[in-house]
């Protein structure tokens, strides 16, 4: 997500980020949501599979921010004349391909309009509105929505990596998600898990100080008015942010937080992407490369595990899976390598996606919320889109090297092939013997 990345690369931290949900809290669900341990997903015990994708609302304007797919040669990627976030014709476009790739519901991205001191975020308002533009699309009763709340940017500190509680903020949180449950809870449309609204908190796992309180403070408001969300914590990485903040030493661990996981209804992570060797794992686990001549595979589905034991199976996870990474668009300066979207050489522009869904989503799947993020449908400053872009297939860009944005690998001329993977692999996972291929 470029307003995080932004502000990490300064530090030189490479982060990133079946058509309804259950709609009863009765039967066989309530059952499986209250389990305190992993429930594997079953295709046959009549639990749903759900797909969804962060959908971004700042187009043409983070276009000018800089994009990989603009310095390709040659150039191509989303056209800001018909790329507008504003026009409900764009997000009518994205529902008619979601509804082909098999995409359930779209995570919508929304930002805090002051953070905790007050001061404004101006910048951010038209794209909130366009949260009203996406919901005047024709077709919008053809798929679900849900929010994806900006939580760092209640007052991120860069120095220790910290988002911290404080009353001022918590009051902010309260404001904000109040202002969710009366505007857009009750839209037909709008995602419900277990027959609660769901809310994704971004990058919780940077929060700091009383995140029970925070999060009990919200709950007990939004229950006096009559609403009980389900809200899902950004909390699994490679490393994240100590909530004590210890006075000595990083504020930082590979350790799961199970005391701030407790308070949310499920996690998940807004992508694992680390650009380079994961800090928990060392040399040993290179991330850098086609990701077929790495452990990632394997290590991404260890790491959801590790995640689930940290709360004995009570907070069930939710994977997340890219088709690739490359921010060299935006923040060429920071030199962070690219995640190709080629599993191996030859496979195609959308083998990424492939096995991971398959090696690494499928068999983390917990039934208690059959939920498979895919990041993302339309970050194109990260190029983790999944959203068809015209252009044509090269490795050539407009450096003085002419590689100093690809690194060499292949992009451009995918088409459709992203959509086609996650049509197959949504269809392929209701016959889980012949599709998960590693558990």
């Amino acid at each position: 997500m470029l307003g995080l990345l932004g502000v990490l690369a300064a530090a030189g931290v490479a982060w990133a980020l079946v058509r309804a949900a259950s709609t009863s809290s009765s039967g066989s669900s309530a059952a499986i949501s209250s389990s305190r341990h992993p429930v594997p997903w079953n295709a046959h015990d009549g639990t749903q599979l759900l797909v969804g994708s962060f959908y971004y609302l700042w187009f043409p304007q983070n276009l000018e921010e800089g994009t990989l797919r603009a310095h390709l040669v040659p150039p191509q990627g989303p056209n800001p004349a018909t790329d507008v976030s504003a026009n409900p014709a764009t997000a009518a476009k994205a529902i008619t391909q979601a509804n082909k790739a098999g995409v359930n519901f779209f995570a919508l991205d929304w930002w805090p309009l002051t953070n905790w001191t007050g001061r404004p975020l101006a910048d951010r308002q038209a794209e909130d509105n366009n949260v009203a533009a996406f919901l005047k699309a024709r077709n919008i009763a053809k798929i679900k929505f849900c929010m994806l709340y900006e939580t760092y940017a209640l007052d991120f500190n860069s120095d220790n990596e910290s988002t911290p509680v404080t009353p001022a903020m918590e009051s902010q949180f309260d404001a904000d998600m109040l202002f969710f449950a009366k505007t857009y809870f009750h839209n037909p449309s709008y995602l419900r898990l277990h027959g609660r609204p769901v809310v994704v908190l971004y990058l919780t796992r940077t929060l700091t100080g009383d995140v029970a309180q925070m999060m009990g403070r919200a709950r007990a408001l939004l229950a006096k008015h009559g609403y009980h969300p389900y809200f899902i914590g950004d909390e699994i990485y490679w490393r994240v942010t100590d909530p004590q903040l210890p006075a000595t030493g990083s504020s930082l661990t590979t350790t799961p937080q199970a005391a701030r996981i407790e308070n949310f209804d499920a996690i998940t992570s807004y992508s694992l992407y680390f650009g380079g060797n994961s800090p928990a794992l060392g040399p040993a686990h290179d991330f850098v490369g086609y990701p077929g001549n790495t452990t990632i595979a394997a290590d991404e589905r260890n790491l959801f595990k590790s995640y689930s034991k940290a709360t004995r199976g009570k907070v069930p996870v939710i994977p997340d899976i890219t088709p690739g990474f490359n921010d060299r668009g935006v923040r060429l300066s920071i030199d962070h390598p690219a995640q190709p979207r080629e599993w191996l050489p030859g496979d195609g522009p959308a083998s990424t996606l492939d096995n991971l869904f398959k090696k690494v989503a499928v068999p983390s799947l917990d039934a208690r919320a059959p939920i498979i993020f895919v990041t993302a449908w339309n970050e194109w400053n990260e190029d983790s889109g999944v959203e068809p872009v015209p252009g044509v297939a090269t490795s050539k860009d407009n450096s003085p090297t002419g590689t100093e944005y690809t690194q060499g690998f292949t992009y451009g001329g995918e088409k459709n092939s992203a959509l086609n993977v996650l049509r197959k692999d949504t269809d392929c996972a209701r016959d889980l013997p012949t599709c998960q291929t590693d558990r």
